[in-house]
């Protein structure tokens, strides 16, 4: 995948939302200091960083998207291409779920997929949640504005950091640390549990699940 950079503005917030995403982002024109690119986004509504992603749902959306399956989904791509996904759950429906199902979700999105879900009233609420978060990672952290889209690259870097990028829970950020710390993809396919979790972002569950991939047997069950 190529990395899709948009220059930031001096003293501006810029967000870059999906294309059909037109009343949260109409809110967030409301604030002086944002400026809204709009595009159509293969993963998530909302790019805040090169690792932070939002996805924007209505109370009622999300329990759908728990009923079908598709929460998971969604998930999986966010944190593939993420270093820090986040689900916003907007607004409350009277859209019926067994309480279980539910809990049992949110945990998983929670610990399994280390997804962060935050609830907001409406959407000049969300709007000022996402205006936030933007805030904090262009200005504080000093983030950029960047994130993985279109087809395998064809250029010898962007080829290695494909495949880094492969490793279950390592986005494209992390990939180029990866490469970077180590030097070459064989190091880092190489690299014990121990050595992964130098490198920032890959604490001790991700290196686990890292090694465990590239260490399991391969059985083709066709």
């Amino acid at each position: 995948m190529e990395d899709q950079k948009i220059l930031g503005i001096e003293g501006k917030v810029v967000i870059i939302a999906d294309y059909r995403e037109k009343e949260v982002s109409e809110k967030l024109k409301s604030f002086n200091d944002v400026v809204i690119r709009k595009m159509s986004l293969e993963v998530g509504d909302f790019v805040c960083s090169e690792r932070t992603v939002i996805e924007r749902k209505t109370h009622s959306d999300f329990v759908g998207s728990i009923i079908d399956g598709r929460i998971f989904e969604q998930t999986k791509m966010m944190k593939e291409n993420f270093e820090n996904p986040i689900i916003i759950v907007e607004g409350y429906s009277n859209r019926e779920i067994n309480d279980n199902a539910l809990k049992a979700t949110l945990a998983s999105l929670l610990v399994d997929y280390e997804i962060s879900v935050v609830n907001s009233k409406n959407p000049m609420d969300t709007a000022r949640i996402i205006y936030w978060i933007a805030e904090k990672e262009q200005h504080e952290h000093k983030c950029s504005l960047s994130f993985k889209v279109g087809k395998k690259p064809e250029d010898e870097e962007g080829k290695k950091e494909f495949i880094v990028s492969s490793l279950p829970g390592v986005s494209n950020v992390l990939a180029r640390r990866l490469l970077e710390h180590f030097g070459s993809v064989e190091k880092v396919f190489t690299a014990n549990e121990e050595e992964l979790k130098d490198v920032k972002g890959i604490g001790k569950k991700l290196s686990g699940r890292i090694k465990k991939i590239l260490e399991m047997e391969y059985k083709n069950w066709k």
